[in-house]
């Protein structure tokens, strides 16, 4: 398997530390608020990175943090009367709930900031004897950039670059503008804990590097293109220069979601939370469109987009749906036989693997089903080739396929009537249309036809098509959906 490293700029062959066992660590949210789509797809692409890994025979030790205690935290709980623990555990468990409904699997571990307090003072202790670290007079502890002679190694950055752009805050009492915060002294009123420099809570990146010390050097790091700097340059200044060792092998980091082109951000009114989307598109749908552009590459939100998504999705399903029936209708036949159809076949399923090997290519994977989607229903168009035994094989085959979809890229593992249903309520919802009437206009459509009242069949197939619903006479009766 190649994975792209953003330490050294290319792919490179993945090489567990420990033959077998992959560690992984992807930096988690600071739980403020509801989260948006960015989250989404960080935990997604990690989530499918190791399902994959998990397919390939690795064991796999997946570690996802939650930062429990920071400004924006205690902003909030100030702002709403609310204890700064409420805030946290209330985002926490929201975030959970948002990960279930997308598929996302638990990670092995998720510890929390404030579950690591000893571990970062002792972190801290560490970094002042060796040299990297030092208390200022008012009980911030700060890391001295200068001291790491590699800082910059991951974001590409010369010290003098950051320089520029560096500015210190009021209360800061650095040596070196370029220093940044390890130990936070505690304003009046505000969460705290006691240390040797006074009473005062974690800074933002060394508590990544308390909670990942017992399990250095990790396999593979990651998380979103705006961590590289400074969080992840922070935690590999922070973590190597008291283990002495490199802090992780690969680093894997995902590209930005903009919504309609334009950066999301709350105050140009675009913030888009995972809840939001969720209340017009399938979770299913969601997670389908965010698959389908490449993780390092950034994914323009858009409602076009999702609709193409939507649509997709709905192929697929009802390829799987139209080849179970195919499969139980049919007896097969041993001609004609299919040589050029099987060896197409076979050859999609080694490159739909192929193409998650190759830096987790889910955008060409997925490209990979619809090839075998088409060819599926290719062969069920033609009434002499989908009775023929290779035909069934292949039906058979791309049923079974699914399995690996889903456990793979956690889509298409649901059960196609069921999925095809749950979609056409949720568009009906999202173009307001009454699934009550339609049900109405249906049965009475039904007795037109049962009655052999054609002229009146035909009207209602149009009343139907004025509130924008598709009918299909079907073998087992009337099929609607949504146009």
């Amino acid at each position: 398997m190649l994975l792209y490293n953003t330490l050294t700029r290319r792919k490179e062959e993945f090489i567990p530390v420990t033959p077998g066992l992959a560690r992984i660590y992807v930096c988690g949210i600071t739980a403020y608020d509801y989260c948006h789509i960015g989250h989404a797809r960080s935990a997604i692409v990690f989530d499918v990175l190791t399902r994959h890994l998990r397919d390939l025979g690795f064991d796999v030790l997946f570690i996802r943090n939650f930062t429990d205690i920071d400004d924006k935290i205690i902003n909030r709980a100030n702002s709403e009367n609310r204890d700064w623990r409420e805030v946290s555990s209330t985002y926490i468990a929201a975030f959970n709930e948002d990960m279930e409904k997308l598929g996302v699997v638990r990670p092995d571990l998720t510890p929390k900031a404030t579950d690591y307090i000893q571990e970062i003072i002792e972190l801290c202790q560490k970094l002042i004897a060796g040299g990297y670290a030092y208390a200022a007079p008012n009980g911030d502890v700060y890391f001295r950039v200068r001291a790491y002679k590699p800082y910059g190694k991951l974001s590409g950055r010369a010290l003098d670059d950051m320089r520029a752009g560096a500015r210190v805050a009021p209360g800061e009492d650095k040596e070196d503008d370029l220093d940044f915060a390890l130990w936070k002294s505690s304003k009046p009123g505000e969460p705290s804990w006691p240390s040797p420099w006074g009473a005062g809570r974690p800074g933002w990146h060394i508590e990544c590097s308390a909670m990942n010390q017992p399990f250095l050097p990790l396999d593979i790091h990651g998380g979103g293109q705006d961590l590289i700097f400074p969080h992840h340059e922070n935690e590999i200044a922070q973590s190597e220069a008291v283990c002495h060792c490199e802090l992780a092998r690969y680093w894997m980091h995902n590209g930005f979601v903009r919504i309609e082109s334009e950066k999301m951000s709350k105050s140009l009114g675009n913030f888009k939370t995972i809840r939001g989307i969720l209340e017009e598109w399938l979770p299913e749908t969601l997670r389908f469109f965010l698959l389908g552009k490449h993780y390092r590459s950034p994914i323009d939100f858009a409602y076009d987009g999702m609709e193409e998504a939507e649509k997709g999705q709905k192929k697929i399903y009802l390829a799987l749906k139209d080849a179970a029936e195919a499969t139980r209708r049919n007896g097969w036949k041993k001609t004609p036989a299919l040589p050029a159809q099987l060896e197409e076949w076979s050859g999609l399923k080694e490159k739909f693997r192929e193409a998650l090997d190759d830096d987790l290519n889910t955008a060409q994977a997925i490209g990979y089903i619809f090839a075998a989607a088409r060819l599926v229903n290719n062969l069920l168009e033609d009434k002499k080739l989908r009775s023929s035994e290779d035909a069934g094989k292949i039906f058979e085959e791309f049923i079974a396929s699914a399995a690996l979809w889903n456990r793979e890229l956690g889509v298409f593992g649901r059960d196609p009537g069921v999925f095809l249903a749950d979609l056409r309520r949720i568009r009906a919802k999202r173009k307001n249309i009454d699934e009550s009437l339609v049900a109405n206009i249906l049965n009475e459509r039904g007795q037109a036809r049962a009655n052999k009242d054609y002229a009146l069949s035909d009207k209602l197939r149009d009343d139907l098509a004025n509130l924008g619903v598709e009918v299909r006479d079907a073998a087992s009766g009337q099929e609607w959906d949504i146009s």
